[in-house]
Protein backbone atom coordinates (compact mmCIF):
# COMPACT_ATOMS: atom_id res chain seq x y z
CA UNK A 1 0.00 0.00 0.00
CA UNK A 2 1.63 3.59 -0.94
CA UNK A 3 2.23 6.30 1.69
CA UNK A 4 -0.09 9.18 1.97
CA UNK A 5 2.03 12.37 2.04
CA UNK A 6 1.78 12.74 5.73
CA UNK A 7 3.22 9.43 6.34
CA UNK A 8 6.11 10.68 4.19
CA UNK A 9 6.88 13.69 5.56
CA UNK A 10 6.32 12.01 9.12
CA UNK A 11 9.04 9.27 7.95
CA UNK A 12 11.22 12.09 6.35
CA UNK A 13 10.81 13.67 9.88
CA UNK A 14 12.37 10.70 11.60
CA UNK A 15 15.66 10.47 9.99
CA UNK A 16 16.96 13.82 12.69
CA UNK A 17 16.49 13.15 16.27
CA UNK A 18 15.84 15.87 18.58
CA UNK A 19 14.50 18.56 16.12
CA UNK A 20 14.51 21.71 17.72
CA UNK A 21 10.69 22.69 17.84
CA UNK A 22 11.49 25.45 15.47
CA UNK A 23 12.58 23.20 12.70
CA UNK A 24 9.51 20.98 13.27
CA UNK A 25 7.69 24.51 12.62
CA UNK A 26 9.20 24.75 9.29
CA UNK A 27 9.31 21.60 8.11
CA UNK A 28 5.52 21.04 8.50
CA UNK A 29 4.90 24.95 6.86
CA UNK A 30 7.39 24.40 3.92
CA UNK A 31 5.35 20.70 3.21
CA UNK A 32 2.51 22.01 3.48
CA UNK A 33 2.91 24.63 1.17
CA UNK A 34 4.14 22.29 -1.36
CA UNK A 35 1.53 20.16 -0.85
CA UNK A 36 -0.97 23.36 -1.72
CA UNK A 37 1.31 24.07 -4.88
CA UNK A 38 1.09 20.62 -6.16
CA UNK A 39 -2.75 20.32 -5.80
CA UNK A 40 -3.16 23.66 -7.40
CA UNK A 41 -0.74 22.67 -10.58
CA UNK A 42 -2.34 19.16 -10.60
CA UNK A 43 -6.41 20.48 -9.87
CA UNK A 44 -6.97 17.16 -7.88
CA UNK A 45 -6.83 16.41 -4.12
CA UNK A 46 -3.63 16.92 -2.65
CA UNK A 47 -3.28 13.36 -2.09
CA UNK A 48 -2.06 13.19 -5.95
CA UNK A 49 1.29 11.47 -6.08
CA UNK A 50 3.18 14.57 -7.44
CA UNK A 51 2.27 16.62 -4.09
CA UNK A 52 3.67 13.90 -1.92
CA UNK A 53 7.19 14.05 -3.38
CA UNK A 54 7.21 17.81 -3.36
CA UNK A 55 5.98 17.57 0.10
CA UNK A 56 8.39 14.46 1.39
CA UNK A 57 11.14 16.94 -0.92
CA UNK A 58 10.53 19.98 0.87
CA UNK A 59 10.58 18.44 3.97
CA UNK A 60 13.54 16.56 3.48
CA UNK A 61 15.80 19.84 2.39
CA UNK A 62 14.17 21.96 5.87
CA UNK A 63 15.99 18.76 7.65
CA UNK A 64 18.85 18.90 6.49
CA UNK A 65 19.16 22.45 7.37
CA UNK A 66 18.71 21.72 10.54
CA UNK A 67 20.51 19.17 10.55
CA UNK A 68 23.68 21.08 9.54
CA UNK A 69 22.73 23.43 12.40
CA UNK A 70 22.64 20.73 14.96
CA UNK A 71 26.23 19.58 14.46
CA UNK A 72 28.95 20.36 16.91
CA UNK A 73 31.39 22.85 16.77
CA UNK A 74 34.36 23.63 18.25
CA UNK A 75 34.18 27.15 20.38
CA UNK A 76 36.41 29.92 19.38
CA UNK A 77 39.41 30.63 21.16
CA UNK A 78 39.41 27.23 23.73
CA UNK A 79 42.26 24.69 23.82
CA UNK A 80 41.58 21.32 23.56
CA UNK A 81 44.04 18.66 25.27
CA UNK A 82 43.72 14.81 25.22
CA UNK A 83 45.47 11.48 24.28
CA UNK A 84 46.05 8.87 21.56
CA UNK A 85 45.72 5.21 21.36
CA UNK A 86 49.55 4.54 21.37
CA UNK A 87 50.63 2.13 24.69
CA UNK A 88 51.76 4.21 27.71
CA UNK A 89 55.65 4.57 27.58
CA UNK A 90 56.95 4.24 31.22
CA UNK A 91 53.43 5.39 32.54
CA UNK A 92 53.20 8.17 29.85
CA UNK A 93 50.39 8.71 27.52
CA UNK A 94 50.81 10.76 24.09
CA UNK A 95 49.72 13.73 23.83
CA UNK A 96 47.54 15.73 21.69
CA UNK A 97 46.65 19.61 21.77
CA UNK A 98 44.94 22.01 19.46
CA UNK A 99 43.78 25.50 19.93
CA UNK A 100 40.52 27.23 17.99
CA UNK A 101 41.06 30.14 15.96
CA UNK A 102 38.83 33.23 17.07
CA UNK A 103 36.39 32.20 14.28
CA UNK A 104 36.20 29.02 15.10
CA UNK A 105 36.50 27.68 11.57
CA UNK A 106 40.58 26.62 12.36
CA UNK A 107 41.97 24.22 14.30
CA UNK A 108 45.41 25.78 15.28
CA UNK A 109 48.77 24.11 16.33
CA UNK A 110 47.43 21.07 16.12
CA UNK A 111 50.43 18.71 17.50
CA UNK A 112 50.69 14.79 19.27
CA UNK A 113 53.25 12.89 20.52
CA UNK A 114 55.13 9.67 19.35
CA UNK A 115 58.17 8.24 19.67
CA UNK A 116 57.83 6.98 15.41
CA UNK A 117 60.72 4.94 14.60
CA UNK A 118 62.78 5.16 17.99
CA UNK A 119 62.87 1.98 20.47
CA UNK A 120 60.74 2.21 22.99
CA UNK A 121 63.21 0.54 25.31
CA UNK A 122 65.67 3.55 24.54
CA UNK A 123 63.67 5.39 27.03
CA UNK A 124 64.06 5.63 30.42
CA UNK A 125 61.44 8.76 31.59
CA UNK A 126 58.46 11.07 29.73
CA UNK A 127 59.58 10.50 25.90
CA UNK A 128 57.18 13.60 25.38
CA UNK A 129 59.00 16.06 27.01
CA UNK A 130 61.53 15.92 24.16
CA UNK A 131 60.72 18.32 20.82
CA UNK A 132 61.72 15.29 18.40
CA UNK A 133 58.51 12.73 19.87
CA UNK A 134 56.07 15.90 19.31
CA UNK A 135 54.84 16.29 15.98
CA UNK A 136 53.75 19.14 14.95
CA UNK A 137 50.68 19.83 12.08
CA UNK A 138 50.09 23.10 12.65
CA UNK A 139 46.50 24.43 10.95
CA UNK A 140 43.36 22.13 10.09
CA UNK A 141 40.20 23.59 8.67
CA UNK A 142 36.77 22.77 10.72
CA UNK A 143 33.96 22.34 7.99
CA UNK A 144 30.13 23.58 8.77
CA UNK A 145 29.26 20.23 9.99
CA UNK A 146 32.14 20.06 12.91
CA UNK A 147 34.56 17.77 10.96
CA UNK A 148 38.01 18.01 10.34
CA UNK A 149 41.17 16.92 8.38
CA UNK A 150 44.14 17.20 7.05
CA UNK A 151 46.52 14.89 4.76
CA UNK A 152 50.04 14.17 4.35
CA UNK A 153 50.69 16.95 6.47
CA UNK A 154 54.41 16.98 6.96
CA UNK A 155 56.56 17.53 10.39
CA UNK A 156 60.35 17.78 10.23
CA UNK A 157 62.71 17.99 13.30
CA UNK A 158 66.53 18.60 13.01
CA UNK A 159 68.30 17.51 16.16
CA UNK A 160 71.90 19.37 15.53
CA UNK A 161 73.68 18.02 18.46
CA UNK A 162 73.15 14.48 17.28
CA UNK A 163 72.99 14.85 13.62
CA UNK A 164 69.62 13.06 13.26
CA UNK A 165 66.17 14.79 11.02
CA UNK A 166 63.12 13.33 11.96
CA UNK A 167 60.45 13.16 9.09
CA UNK A 168 56.71 12.69 9.94
CA UNK A 169 53.93 12.45 7.41
CA UNK A 170 50.42 12.51 8.83
CA UNK A 171 47.02 12.47 8.07
CA UNK A 172 44.03 13.69 10.09
CA UNK A 173 40.68 12.78 10.16
CA UNK A 174 38.31 14.08 12.79
CA UNK A 175 34.98 15.65 14.45
CA UNK A 176 33.61 17.44 17.61
CA UNK A 177 31.38 15.14 19.15
CA UNK A 178 30.08 17.85 21.04
CA UNK A 179 31.23 21.35 21.39
CA UNK A 180 33.79 20.47 24.16
CA UNK A 181 35.09 17.29 22.44
CA UNK A 182 36.51 15.92 19.39
CA UNK A 183 37.73 12.49 18.66
CA UNK A 184 39.84 11.18 15.18
CA UNK A 185 42.11 9.40 13.77
CA UNK A 186 46.25 9.85 12.66
CA UNK A 187 47.59 7.63 10.26
CA UNK A 188 51.56 8.64 10.75
CA UNK A 189 54.75 7.28 9.14
CA UNK A 190 58.41 8.25 10.05
CA UNK A 191 62.20 8.41 8.51
CA UNK A 192 65.06 9.34 10.58
CA UNK A 193 68.39 10.19 9.19
CA UNK A 194 71.37 9.84 10.76
CA UNK A 195 75.45 10.43 10.67
CA UNK A 196 77.39 7.75 9.03
CA UNK A 197 74.32 6.84 6.76
CA UNK A 198 72.39 5.59 9.02
CA UNK A 199 68.56 5.80 8.32
CA UNK A 200 65.86 4.61 9.09
CA UNK A 201 61.23 3.88 8.08
CA UNK A 202 58.45 3.30 9.56
CA UNK A 203 54.65 3.04 9.28
CA UNK A 204 52.11 3.81 8.16
CA UNK A 205 50.50 3.65 11.60
CA UNK A 206 46.81 4.49 12.54
CA UNK A 207 45.84 5.52 16.15
CA UNK A 208 42.94 7.07 17.36
CA UNK A 209 42.53 10.50 19.19
CA UNK A 210 40.41 12.29 22.24
CA UNK A 211 40.81 15.42 23.04
CA UNK A 212 38.82 17.92 25.57
CA UNK A 213 38.04 21.50 26.77
CA UNK A 214 36.69 22.91 29.76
Amino acid sequence: MSKTGAEMVGDAKAQVEGIPAGCLRRVNKEANNEVGKGATQMHRPSTHPRSIVLAATAALLVLGICATALAAHPIAGKTYTGYTTLPPINGHRGPVSFSVSSNGRSLLAFKYGTVGCTPVSTFTGNPYTSAANIIKVGTITSSGNGSFSATNAKSTYLNSKKGKKYVTISTIAGKFKTADSATGTIAFSQKIAGPGGANNSCGPYTIRFTATTK
